[in-house]
């Protein structure tokens, strides 16, 4: 009986230790992520996010968010590997560079949205790509969940709405 449960440590092993030792893909140094929010006519807050390869964030706030001006804040490597994938994942690359007014991909579009612009430059390939907030579809979908994806790693709640009140018990 002994001898069977230690003829299975090493297939245990075997389907365990990927899972657990599995390499971090390299982040190459080259990498900045970016997004832009712009006006609408109902008042959006508008500012612009970086994110460098070391994990280094700057915030510009332009206008209706409470912190204007520039902030810097880090954020972790493993953010910046699934943002990275998350751009991967939709295929950013092979997109069109406009959706929305004077671009493609929306069934329809709601005319008083703000533009939103991303962009990444990694591993030598770069891209930037405009995305009308009002656009409907499926690639506007998945623009959409990217944008988002980028506010809540750099967590940019903080600096558009400001210091959330303590909840009272």
């Amino acid at each position: 009986m002994l001898l069977n449960v230690l003829r299975l440590i090493p297939l245990i092993g075997l389907f365990c230790l990927p899972a657990i030792a599995a390499p971090q893909f390299p982040i190459p140094n080259d990498t900045v992520i970016s997004l832009q929010r712009g006006n609408c006519e109902g008042g959006c807050p508008v500012y612009r996010v970086l994110i460098f390869a070391d994990g280094d964030v700057i915030w510009q706030g332009r206008g209706r968010v409470a912190k204007l001006g520039v902030v810097q804040s880090m954020i972790e490597p493993d953010q910046i590997r699934a943002l990275i994938q998350n751009f991967e994942s939709i295929d950013y690359f092979h997109l069109e560079n406009i959706y929305g007014f004077r671009g493609g991909g929306c069934r329809s579009s709601a005319p008083d949205m703000p533009t939103v612009i991303t962009s990444l430059s990694t591993g030598g390939l770069s891209k930037t790509l405009s995305h009308h907030d009002g656009c409907v579809g499926e690639v506007s979908e998945r623009l959409t969940a990217l944008e988002d994806s980028i506010d809540n790693a750099v967590n940019t709640a903080r600096w558009i709405k400001g210091k959330m009140p303590a909840k009272k018990h």
